[in-house]
């Protein structure tokens, strides 16, 4: 994608949606539904609502650092990334990461890569973790 140009309205609205789609999920099923569901279940249906967040969340994100790098207020997705940093605090680092290390100029590849990222991190979560709380 070239440095100027602006990515489709339809993927802006995909990451609103699915934003949208797993707040509304997670509401659902800790606010309203908690009790249906064993501690087993609420551990298997996690990915249902946590991926979505995730995506949208990610995307959004991608789309500001990429028009910010686009205006030339940052030569890079990396260094509109770390300009945030700066701005928002130092625990930011963590949700940024992923466009600290991507030179990608596509924020549909930057939110799947986010996903698998945390993927990771939720599955050693659940593996040793969670069994010891």
């Amino acid at each position: 994608m070239p440095a100027g140009a602006v990515e489709p309205v339809a993927l802006t609205a995909l990451y609103v949606m699915a934003l949208f789609g797993g707040l509304v999920g997670a509401w659902l099923i800790y606010l309203v539904m908690f009790d249906e569901f064993s501690e087993s279940d609420l551990v298997a249906i996690t990915p249902l609502w946590f991926f979505p967040i995730v995506f949208g969340l990610y995307g959004l994100i991608s789309q500001r650092l990429l028009r910010r790098s686009a205006t030339r207020r940052a030569g890079t997705l990396a260094e509109a990334a770390r300009m945030s940093i700066t701005v928002a605090a130092p625990w930011a680092l963590l949700l940024i990461f992923p466009f600290l290390v991507l030179k990608w100029r596509s924020s549909l590849l930057v939110s799947l890569v986010a996903v698998v990222f945390w993927a990771v991190l939720l599955w050693l979560f659940f593996e040793l973790l969670f069994p010891i709380l």
